[in-house]
């Protein structure tokens, strides 16, 4: 959504508690923002969608919410975890209260403009697991035979079973078992998991 009444920016809040849209009102002067108590009330051209996390975020909500807007997660509480978590949803950022009110302030109006809002500590702990994973999945890469590296390339880019079957030119029973030694293989719990091993391998 665009401007508020104030003529800044307007952010919807998903907040069914109502403490952390309050912090934010008081640390962002001349921005607007609207809380909301579930999904349903989101309008599907929202510029930015902050969502609020207590004892834990809504992981659920998450990724459906990062695949239609920018959300940021705000959390009352530290999660060390967390930022990981936010990320692998698709997150635009993840911070908790702890930041203070400037913080706040610099991260929405960043969001706004379309920088990531994550703090230092977590960018970096995510680049060095990254690194770690690459080594690692280079050394998985050697497992694999050229028909599963035939697969997971297919994986990567989206493919259901039915449509690696077809391009492979095999039934679609054949190319589930293929996934299922993969995942096996690659020592990954999931497509979504084979899929970032197969991009560090590249």
């Amino acid at each position: 959504m665009g401007a508020g009444r104030n003529g800044g920016p307007r952010v919807a809040v998903l907040d069914r508690v109502g403490t952390i849209v309050s912090v934010l009102r008081r640390a962002c002067p001349g921005i607007s923002f609207r809380s909301v108590n579930s999904r349903r009330e989101l309008a599907s051209d929202e510029r930015l969608v902050i969502l609020a996390a207590y004892a834990t975020a809504d992981w659920d909500a998450l990724a459906p919410l990062a695949r239609r807007s920018r959300t940021v997660v705000i959390s009352a509480a530290h999660g060390r975890a967390d930022a990981e978590r936010a990320i692998s949803a698709g997150a635009f950022g993840c911070l908790d209260l702890e930041v203070g009110p400037a913080a706040l302030r610099r991260a929405v109006l960043g969001a706004l403009r379309g920088e990531l809002a994550y703090s230092r500590a977590a960018t970096g702990q995510h680049l060095r697991s990254k690194l770690e994973a690459t080594v690692l999945g280079a050394s998985r890469a050697q497992v694999l035979t050229p028909r599963q590296r035939q697969v997971v390339a297919l994986i990567a880019s989206g493919h259901s079973d039915r449509e690696i079957a077809s391009a492979l030119g095999i039934a679609t029973t054949t190319a589930q078992k293929h996934v299922t030694n993969v995942l096996r293989r690659l020592r990954v719990p999931n497509r979504a998991a084979a899929a970032v091993a197969v991009l560090q391998i590249a």
